[in-house]
């Protein structure tokens, strides 16, 4: 089977047959975490918020509750006067109610009395005696935040598979959200290979490289919300590697191999994966540069994935961010299917392609907002740290020319 890697699968083909051959999604074993601990993990559900934010309508400025139309027209040249009439305290619900021609004192965050709704800036006003002096207009709404305007009863505040993060914990922890139920599937990631040893060692034996594609690994999943296990390094010794694999994948949902250099230990491999059960080896190469060696099998029964990454940490991380991360968006029925950003952005200068495979070319984002390649062989592994993402080139496409669009898929 020397000459698998020529049977190759596009890879939207690919992630497309596999979710309707396996009939993702499916279930998946889940977590129940404090709020705290659920941070930079997938939530198990939908989370439906069942109260409005905010729970009362408040100032968002220092200044005097007023009735909009009370202080209509009012100018620093031809002020208005109202009468003050009380003074909100924060925490406290307001024991009085706002009449036409009144003002009342009110903190950033205080509660709105009932009749007011507007709020002049303390800045616009000034206070003689029992009066207050109003010196700009202000708009019905103005300068205040109604109960429920911002999150309503009812509405979504993170979807089935969304992540919690910087952007989504505001909303969990305001609607009392203290602890949810997030994904736990259980993902081994095992190296392979005689040349790769431990990135503790100090002395590198001839031949041999550190581990790389474990680590770099480890750290997309986790960047996306899932959390993986390190399991080492296995060698390419046909009964021991066997053994490895056998025994990763009984204790795992997902087994993320990578490495494996040599047409042998690739073939052998993909022996191991057509030997598992229905439906087994599903792709046995995909088309795309780099990542041409990818192997993805499965055992729909059990519930188990494998996956094979090419060995080259350029080419492993170009497949698991293009096509590992959509595949296990799909696995567990996120809404969206794939992570990062996808955007048209201008080519800073040339890049040649060809027609063929589809091409993702590590990239960095200019300050002008273009985009420029970078000049990267698949076995390189510094790209990666200075690249914002990958351009991606379609199967159809030649050279693309500086000041052209490309697609670009960013790490963000």
């Amino acid at each position: 089977m020397a000459g698998f890697v020529k049977e190759v699968t596009s890879r939207k083909r690919a992630l497309e047959d596999i979710t309707e051959r396996l009939l993702f999604p499916w279930g998946y074993p889940v977590r129940e975490l404090p709020l705290g601990e659920a941070v930079g993990r997938r939530s198990a559900s939908e989370i439906i918020n069942d109260r409005p934010y905010p729970p009362f309508s408040r100032s968002l400025r220092d200044g005097y509750a007023v009735r909009h139309l009370d202080a209509a027209g009012a100018t620093p040249g031809t002020p208005l006067f109202l009468t003050k009439t009380g003074e909100v305290s924060m925490g406290v619900c307001p024991d009085f109610e706002i009449s036409p021609s009144e003002a009342a004192a009110i903190p950033t965050g205080g509660i709105l009395p009932k009749g007011a709704d507007a709020v002049v800036m303390l800045e616009d006003t000034e206070l003689a005696g029992g009066w207050v002096e109003v010196r700009r207009g202000v708009q019905a709404g103005e300068n205040i935040i109604l109960e429920g305007e911002e999150i309503h009863r009812g509405e979504r505040l993170l979807v089935m598979g969304g992540m919690v993060d910087f952007k989504t914990i505001g909303m969990l922890a305001t609607a009392g959200v203290s602890s949810l139920s997030v994904i736990d599937l259980r993902i081994s990631i095992l190296s392979t290979g005689d040349e790769i040893v431990p990135v503790e060692t100090k002395e590198l034996p001839p031949g041999c490289i550190r581990d790389v594609n474990g680590w770099n690994l480890k750290a997309l999943l986790s960047r996306y919300g899932f959390e993986a296990k390190y399991r080492g390094i296995a060698n390419d010794d046909g009964a021991e590697f066997e053994r490895r694999f056998h025994e990763e994948l009984a204790d795992c949902d997902l087994l993320i191999l990578s490495g494996g250099s040599s047409v042998g230990v690739r073939d052998h491999c993909s022996e191991m994966l057509a030997s598992l059960p229905e439906p087994g080896l599903l792709v046995r190469g995909l088309n795309i540069v780099p990542g041409k060696p990818t192997l993805i099998a499965a055992d729909a029964a059990a519930k188990k994935l494998v996956v094979s990454l090419p060995g080259h940490p350029l080419s492993c991380l170009a497949v698991a961010f293009t096509v590992l991360l959509p595949l296990l968006m799909r696995r567990i029925g996120a809404e969206e299917r794939e992570c990062g950003t996808r955007l048209r952005l201008r080519l800073a200068r040339d890049l040649a392609a060809r027609t063929g495979p589809e091409e993702f070319v590590p990239c960095v984002l200019g300050a002008d907002g273009s985009v420029a390649p970078i000049a990267a062989k698949s076995g390189y592994i510094s790209a990666l740290a200075k690249a914002s993402g990958f351009i991606c080139i379609p199967e159809d496409r030649e050279t693309i020319r500086a000041g052209e669009d490309a697609e670009v898929w960013l790490w963000q």
